[in-house]
């Protein structure tokens, strides 16, 4: 198993650890509770050891990545990014990324559990194109920030113009090459470290001891991620999922683009309303002995899938993610697991 960054910072020994994509991760430094207010009510400095980054040089390279993803590459300018969403000729979800693109190289942002299969997929489409492929995770350390006094972290960092910058922009903040990218990964204001490996625990000292940003764990990021209704690979977004079939997928979509690999699938989908399920937030009384994934019952059908659960801090209650079918005219009467727990639906839009 990967060391995680906070194992390598003498400022934050964690009260608690859990294997998160495969890594070992500080689950909690305090209490969820308080962990949760930090980053709501201030700001959180959080271990991002779980993505991966490939990095694409060549004068084809823009070019041949547009003709391979959702979003729009060849327009990006330099320090600028997208999301978007890799997928093959049957419009199906290979991984999703975040696209960045540098003066001399396009950095591409995938979860680290994916990469060599990312790697490989786009390698399958390399033919004359002057274009090379290097992965780059173990290259650079991953630190994220997220909550409204994000920009005052920014400017203890040098950056002074973070609030107006774009999503996923970037700039260069030191002579190592570190990065701060604009990132609002858990939907609050937020941004990402992408930092040399060797200063990795340097900067998150920085983090906390500089910009004041408080240590949170993987159980108050993954309830600030569900509460927001963001998606993550591996959970809720996987090969069987097409990208359109939820409001939130939109952002990595540009459907103005052109032509792209599985491009006529999704516009037909699009185009004919034919979507089958939708992703909704979810919320359970209690959420103890249920195993994700699992189905979304009504009754005795089968009406959909619950992909994230977490205990939400402010209350008792448990939140999730979760597909339900599109068809379905009501939420009444929602169980999962057994015996059968009710959920219901927050917000049928939310996705």
């Amino acid at each position: 198993m990967m060391k995680s960054l906070f194992e390598q910072s003498s400022h934050c020994q964690a009260a608690e650890t859990t294997e998160y994509r495969g890594i070992r991760m500080a689950a909690r430094f305090a209490t969820v509770e308080l962990e949760y207010a930090a980053a709501r009510e201030s700001a959180a400095v959080i271990d991002r050891s779980h993505r991966g980054l490939i990095v694409a040089r060549g004068e084809d390279r823009k070019s041949w990545l547009n003709n391979l993803v959702t979003n729009v590459v060849v327009t990006l300018g330099d320090n600028e990014g997208n999301y978007a969403f890799a997928t093959d000729v049957k419009g199906r979800t290979q991984f999703d990324l975040n696209v960045l693109s540098l003066p001399q190289e396009l950095w591409l942002d995938i979860d680290l559990n994916t990469i060599e299969a990312a790697k490989s997929h786009l390698e399958h489409y390399l033919i004359t194109e002057d274009v090379e492929l290097h992965i780059a995770s173990k290259d650079f350390a991953r630190i994220g920030c997220a909550g409204p006094a994000a920009d005052r972290a920014a400017k203890a960092l040098g950056v002074s113009n973070f609030s107006p910058m774009a999503a996923l922009s970037s700039v260069t903040i030191d002579e190592s090459g570190a990065r701060l990218v604009r990132h609002d990964f858990l939907g609050l204001p937020g941004f990402e470290l992408i930092v040399p490996a060797s200063l990795a625990a340097d900067w998150w000292d920085r983090m906390v001891t500089d910009c004041g940003a408080t240590p949170i764990g993987v159980y108050a990021a993954e309830a600030l991620r569900i509460e927001a209704g963001i998606p993550a690979w591996g959970f809720d977004i996987d090969e069987s999922v097409i990208p359109p079939e939820t409001g939130q997928f939109e952002r990595g979509i540009n459907h103005n683009k052109g032509c792209y690999l599985g491009q006529e699938i999704i516009e037909r989908m699009r185009s004919f309303g034919s979507l089958g399920k939708r992703l909704v937030r979810l919320a359970l009384d209690s959420g103890e002995g249920i195993t994700i994934p699992t189905r979304i019952n009504r009754d005795a059908s089968h009406v959909g899938r619950l992909t994230s659960l977490v205990r939400h801090p402010p209350g008792d209650s448990w939140i999730g993610l979760g597909y339900l079918r599109t068809s379905l005219s009501d939420f009444d009467n929602l169980t999962v697991g057994d015996p059968p727990h009710p959920i219901h639906v927050i917000d049928p839009n939310s996705g």
